[in-house]
Order: structure tokens, then C-alpha cells, then sequence
């Protein structure tokens, strides 16, 4: 039911109904078929099985000279069958259920499979995959499926171990592409992409995984306290309370939790965190970001829901991480790459332009345009 306010007030109902009824019209014919195949046998049966004591009755009486003497021995036919029959209605019922939800009984397994596997791989321990020294990108592109043209093209560059590097450009520019890729959620189409000397591929993509932070623009939030939502997945007795105080203090948000929250670390937040506002919220997810100790931080536009004054909290939150971690930026706020190391500027999928932020100002007018 979401978005039924905009509908209505722009009276849109009857596209969306439009949209709605052909779905609903094969799924209702689809139902009907369904409960009309699994009545029927039912009168079939019958049928049969009143024939069929007509017919033995009929044999009897050409059989036997005294129809009385056979009576017995059909009542007890008639019986039978009349005990059998729903017995058989319920097994062809129960079959016909069978073969219309096979399609879900599939899905379910495979779920269930793919759960069984997902807690196996989570019970081998996986080592990090550390950057000793850099993490670059080597004519890289990538082509989304059915798509004329790539997503991201020939991308080269190198991002050195602790620093902070921002991309931006333009909606449509292939920042979140890039990030995926980054996160090992995409495959490169070609090219390379390399922590160090490997070569990132499936073979140690949960490697590099386990080196990653991610804080995107809306933190999710359960409605647990503020250490199990810091230490998010975590079981409440597993829990390093040191460690979740220590990454607040890192996101500048301990202070706040200590002095303006009653109950401290264990405050309740709410359902997606409605008891705090969105800037406490979007560090309380920096500080998840930090409790396993990652190497690489991914602000994947953090900050382009907040107010000025929120989105400065924030941004000096992640510059006391300046040099400690090795720090990825999106932003479409240029406010939000200021301090960056190196600035990568994509448009359509390609480099334009790098170097810091005052490099760029001064020889790129594009870029300017965006600062002003």
C-alpha cells in the first residue's frame, strides 16, 4: 500500500488497477482451474462406482437363479465402496494440490539449500583479505545484462592504503556500479580488479569482504538497543561492549548515548530507529561499520539525506578515520569529498578527471559547476 496517498491525490487509480487486474485475472482463472480439477474426479468416482454395482448387480442376477441369495455379497461391494470413495477423492485432491504448488515446493527447497550452504560457509573461518599496500583498478569495465552500452568503461586508477578517495558525478554517472563492484557484489565484464597482487575473483570474494565496512545512505536499524544495532547480528551475550563504546566514541556519537539517552548503550531505538534523528542514526551506522575493524570504509551517499549542519557532524566523524582506514566516498554533495585525498569525477560510465578537490576546481568547469 505504499505511495496510496500520491495515488489517489493524483487519481491515478485506474492505471494502477489496469496494472493489476491481468495479474490477477490469470491467477484467479489459475485458482478456479485448480479447485474445479480437484471437485471433479469426485462425481467421476461416483459415477463409476454406481455403474459398476450395477453392472455386478446385473452379472448376479444372470449368474444366480435366487437374486436373494446375491443380495449379501453386493451390499457388501456397496459398502465397501461407499467407505473407499472419499478416501479416494482425498488422495487425487491431495495429488492435484501437489502438482499446483510443486512450483513453491521448488522454491522452498532451494531456499532451504541455500540456507544449509550460506551456514556452512559461515562456520569455516575466513581470513581477511588485508591491502598492504594499494587497491586498483585495471581497465576495468562492466556491461549490465541486455544493456547497449557498458556501465562503466576502461576504468584506471589505484587507491593507496589509508587514504580517502571520493567519486562523483552526475545521476547515471556508474558511482553505485563501481561501488558494487568494490564490495564484490559484481563481477568485473573486463578487466581487473586488485588488492595488491590478487586478483579479486570468486575464489576470495568473502575474503575481501570480511576487509570491508559499509555505511549507505539509510541505516537500518531493529528495533533492539543501541549496542546490539552497533554490533548488529551479533547474539546480546556474544557482544564486546568495549569495542561497541569505542567505535561510538570513533563516530562521535558516545557522548551523546552516555549524557542524552536515559538508559545509555541499551536504549531501545525503535522500529528503523525512530526515536533518533538522522544524523544520530547515520553514526550509530558508521560505528557498525566499525565493530569488526575493517581496513576499507564505503560511504556508499551517507550524507545526502541530512541538513547542513547534520551533514558536518558526520563529515567530522569520518575525518578523525582519515588515514587510519582506508576510505571510499560517493557523494553528489562535493561538501562531502572536500578532504578527500583524490577525488574521481565519472561521467557515463568513464574517468573525466582526478586529483584533490582545489585541482579539480581550478581546471575542470564541470566540476566547478557542481561545487557552486
Amino acid at each position: 500500500m505504499g505511495g496510496i496517498k500520491d495515488i489517489k491525490l493524483l487519481g491515478r487509480e485506474h492505471t494502477y488497477l489496469m496494472r493489476f487486474s491481468p495479474a490477477s485475472k490469470i491467477y484467479s482463472i489459475n485458482q478456479a482451474t485448480a479447485n474445479t480439477l480437484s471437485v471433479i474426479p469426485r462425481y467421476i468416482l461416483e459415477a463409476i462406482g454406481f455403474g459398476g454395482i450395477v453392472l455386478l448387480a446385473l452379472a448376479l442376477m444372470a449368474q444366480s437363479d435366487n437374486f436373494g441369495d446375491a443380495l449379501p455379497l453386493l451390499g457388501l461391494y456397496a459398502f465397501a465402496g461407499y467407505k473407499l470413495l472419499p478416501a479416494a477423492q482425498q488422495i487425487y485432491t491431495s495429488l492435484t494440490k501437489v502438482r499446483f504448488g510443486g512450483a513453491a515446493v521448488d522454491d522452498v527447497y532451494e531456499d532451504l539449500h541455500t540456507r544449509d550452504t550460506l551456514v556452512e560457509i559461515q562456520k569455516v573461518a575466513v581470513k581477511p583479505l588485508l591491502v598492504n599496500h594499494s587497491i586498483s583498478f585495471q581497465n576495468l569495465s562492466f556491461f549490465y545484462e541486455n544493456a547497449e552500452k557498458p556501465a562503466l568503461k576502461n576504468l584506471n586508477f589505484d587507491i593507496k592504503k589509508g587514504s580517502s578517495i571520493g567519486l562523483v558525478g552526475s545521476t547515471g554517472a556508474g558511482k553505485t556500479t563501481l561501488v558494487d563492484l568494490i564490495l564484490g557484489l559484481l563481477e568485473p565484464s573486463e578487466g581487473e580488479f586488485k588488492v595488491d597482487h590478487a586478483i579479486i575473483d570468486e575464489k576470495n570474494t568473502r575474503q575481501w569482504q570480511k576487509s570491508l565496512g559499509y555505511v549507505p545512505q539509510d541505516i537500518y536499524l531493529v528495533d533492539a538497543s543501541i549496542s546490539e544495532n552497533i554490533a548488529l547480528g551479533i547474539p546480546v551475550e556474544k557482544i564486546d561492549q568495549s569495542q561497541v563504546e569505542k567505535c561510538a566514541e570513533l563516530a562521535q556519537v558516545h557522548d551523546f548515548i552516555l549524557e542524552e539517552l536515559a538508559h545509555g548503550y541499551q536504549t531501545q531505538v525503535g522500529e528503523r530507529g525512530v526515536r533518533l534523528s538522522g544524523g544520530q542514526r547515520q553514526r550509530i551506522g558508521i560505528a557498525r561499520a566499525l565493530y569488526h575493524d575493517p581496513e576499507v570504509l564505503v560511504f556508499d551517499e551517507a550524507t545526502s539525506a541530512l541538513d547542513n549542519v547534520t551533514e558536518k557532524a558526520v563529515i567530522e566523524a569520518v575525518n578523525i578515520l582519515s588515514h587510519k582506514k582506508t576510505i571510499i566516498m560517493i557523494a553528489h554533495r562535493l561538501s562531502t569529498v572536500k578532504n578527500c585525498d583524490q577525488i574521481i569525477y565519472l561521467e557515463q560510465g568513464e574517468i573525466i578527471d582526478s586529483g584533490n578537490y582545489q585541482e579539480l576546481i581550478e581546471r575542470n568547469p564541470k566540476f566547478r559547476n557542481m561545487a557552486i
